[in-house]
C-alpha cells in the first residue's frame, strides 16, 4: 500500500493523489518513470521525485516512523500491510483513568510469536526492552489512553515506532463504539465468558488480586489477552475496507485467524467481579 501512496508528500492531498492515480500512475516506480504528471504538480516534478526516491529508501530500510510522521493522521492505516509482520498489538490495564493518580497494572503485547503479559511488580520493567524490537504499535484508543499512560511512566518509549490507533480508521469506515461493540458489528465477537467484562472490571480484578484472590490475577491477564487478540482481526478488516474504497488497485490482506489464547481463568472470579460491579451500581 505505501508504494502506491502519494498523500504523504508535501502539498499532495487526497484530491491530488486521486488525480495521480487516475492519470495512470499507480505506484512510485511509475511516478519516477512518467513523462506526464497532473498539471498541479508538474512544476514540482523534480522536488517530488526526490521525495519519492527517499520514500523508497525509507521503506526498504523499514523506517515506519518516517511514514507515521509524514502521513496525515487519518491515513496511517496504510502502514499496516507493510509493517504488520513486525507489529506489537498492545493494550494496557490500569488502576484508574489518569496516569497522574493511577499506575499501570499490566501491559499485554501480541505479535507474530504470540502473547506476552508484563505485570506490575513482576516483569513490567522489561517492557521498554521488549518494545525496542518493533516497528509498529497497534492499539484501540491508544492515542488518547494507552500510549500517554505508558509514556507518563516510561518516558518517550514509542519515539521510534509508528502507531495505528484503530479507533480512527474504524470510525472512517463507519464503525463506532467500544472495542467489543465494533467486534460484534464486524461479526468478530469473541465466544468467551469474559466478553461481558470491561475496563472497570479489570480495575476490580486487580484489587481482588491485591486482596488475596489468587485467581483474579490470571483472569485479568486472560481478559487482557482476549482484547489484544482482537486487534489483528480488526486491523485487517478495516485495512481491506478502506483500501477497497480507493481508486487504485490494492491487494486485499488475507483474513487472519484469531490467535489461540490458551491461558487460565477462573469463571467464579468473573462472576464475583460482575456481582461486585452490579452491587456498586445499585448502591449509586
Amino acid at each position: 500500500m505505501l508504494g502506491r501512496t502519494f498523500i504523504h508528500l508535501p502539498g499532495v492531498g487526497s484530491v491530488t493523489e486521486r488525480e495521480i492515480w487516475k492519470s495512470g500512475i499507480s505506484d512510485w516506480s511509475e511516478f519516477l518513470a512518467s513523462d506526464f504528471l497532473p498539471n498541479r504538480i508538474e512544476r514540482r516534478r523534480s522536488g517530488l521525485q526526490t521525495l519519492v526516491h527517499e520514500s523508497q529508501e525509507r521503506l526498504e530500510e523499514g523506517q515506519a516512523r518516517y511514514f507515521h510522521n509524514s502521513l496525515p493522521g487519518g491515513e496511517r492505516w496504510r502502514l499496516y500491510s507493510d509493517f504488520r509482520d513486525n507489529a506489537a498489538f498492545l493494550d494496557i490495564e490500569t488502576t484508574g483513568l489518569s496516569p497522574h493518580f493511577g499506575y499501570i497494572t499490566m501491559v499485554g503485547i501480541l505479535d507474530s510469536q504470540g502473547y506476552k503479559a508484563f505485570v506490575h511488580d513482576e516483569n513490567l520493567e522489561d517492557l521498554r526492552e521488549a518494545l525496542e524490537q518493533y516497528d509498529l504499535v497497534v492499539t484501540f484508543n491508544g492515542a488518547a489512553f494507552d500510549l500517554p499512560y505508558v509514556e507518563h511512566h516510561f518516558g518517550d518509549i514509542f519515539k521510534d515506532m509508528a502507531h495505528i490507533d484503530l479507533r480512527f480508521p474504524l470510525k472512517k469506515a463507519g464503525y463506532s463504539g467500544g472495542l467489543k461493540s465494533i467486534e460484534k458489528q464486524l461479526g468478530l465477537a469473541r465466544p468467551s465468558a469474559l466478553s461481558e467484562l470491561d475496563g472497570f472490571d479489570a480495575v476490580l480484578m486487580w484489587r481482588m488480586w491485591l486482596n488475596g484472590d489468587a485467581a483474579a490475577r490470571d483472569t485479568l491477564v486472560r481478559y487482557n489477552a482476549e482484547d489484544v487478540a482482537s486487534l489483528p482481526l480488526l486491523s485487517e478488516a478495516v485495512y481491506n475496507k478502506l483500501a477497497a474504497e480507493l481508486p487504485t488497485e490494492v491487494d486485499a490482506l488475507a483474513p487472519s485467524h484469531r490467535h489461540d489464547i490458551d491461558l487460565p481463568f477462573d469463571p467464579q472470579t468473573v462472576e464475583r467481579t460482575k456481582d461486585y460491579r452490579n452491587a456498586r451500581w445499585d448502591r449509586s
